[in-house]
């Protein structure tokens, strides 16, 4: 009996330390072994992880992370559809925010040691430009664990995320940027928001002056659509839907940047950005400045099913 509370707390404090990794990891497995046709894969970054309800969908799989790349949204989708049946899936979505066409996360030095480091790097061995990338152990910490207790360990992570069917559960709830101190972004004063919203672009108006990533994800986008025609799979970019506070301070040039991404791929790119329809979505939509609660999540899903199917 005590051995198995012991190899409980043991598992558990593995998937908390791991769970971003696992995750991904699993996704990606669970999404390239499918037997079910017409299914929907998602890529992305943690707007895709807010703003987006697989349930909605008769089968699909979020293969997105928090600060996730085009470069890794392109390896995800790779991994999946060079490992699933093809026809398999008709569609992919490719979820972003305006920034991230100038981001490349091997050149942030803070991104790049939490998720290339703990997420990217284990997963895929492949660091970008990230010459010499630093890794750590899924163990590292735990002492002189025998391998047949990890493997016992990691299949109950596996499960346990296979059970929840989604990234946010009671082992990973929804959090915000910012200390709300307990209330919800419908409760914060709007001068209160304001505030959130201009420190929130601030960030990643910054991004902006890195032309050169920007230029890449140019090539990355192209490379990454023609592989998805070439497995006939329909791609769609979406801008997920932001709060007025910080769609009010994003630089207008960041948007007009998007739409420069997408014009430099000479194939039919589906865009749907949100935020040109912000009169559907209310603060209790909301998490934080750029994040959807799960209301917002589901009322997106079900307009994109709408589109797109399901």
């Amino acid at each position: 009996m005590e051995n198995e509370r012991m190899l409980s707390q043991l598992a558990a404090q593995f998937f908390s330390r791991n769970y971003d990794y696992l995750w991904l990891r699993t996704m990606l497995e669970q999404a390239g072994s499918t037997k079910t046709p017409s299914s929907t894969l998602i890529t992305g970054s943690s707007h895709a992880l807010n703003g987006i309800k697989e349930s909605c969908w008769k089968n699909a799989f979020n293969c997105s992370m928090h600060s996730q790349d085009l470069y890794y949204d392109f390896q995800c989708a790779r991994r999946v559809l060079h490992t699933a049946p093809k026809g398999h899936f008709i569609r992919c979505f490719i979820i972003m925010g305006y920034y991230i066409a100038y981001q490349d996360l091997s050149r942030s030095k803070v991104s790049r040691e939490t998720m290339i480091a703990n997420v990217y790097y284990p997963i895929f061995q492949d660091a970008h430009h990230w010459n010499i990338p630093s890794h750590r152990d899924l163990w590292d910490g735990f002492g002189d664990i025998p391998e047949p207790i990890k493997v016992l360990c990691e299949q109950a992570a596996v499960q346990k995320l296979l059970e929840y069917g989604t990234y946010y559960s009671e082992i990973r709830p929804r959090g915000t940027l910012f200390d709300l101190k307990g209330r919800t972004w419908a409760q914060v004063s709007e001068r209160e928001r304001l505030a959130m919203g201009q420190i929130r672009t601030a960030d990643h108006n910054k991004i902006f002056q890195h032309k050169e990533s920007f230029e890449e994800n140019k090539q990355i986008l192209g490379e990454f659509v023609r592989f998805l025609y070439g497995h006939d799979v329909q791609p769609i970019v979406v801008i997920t839907p932001f709060s007025p506070e910080y769609n009010r301070f994003v630089l207008p040039q960041m948007k007009d940047g998007v739409l420069e991404l997408l014009d430099s791929v000479p194939l039919d790119i589906h865009y749907v950005d949100f935020n040109q329809a912000l009169d559907l979505f209310d603060p209790t939509d909301f998490m934080d400045t750029d994040h959807l609660s799960e209301k917002g999540a589901e009322k997106v899903s079900g307009i994109l099913v709408e589109m797109f199917g399901a």
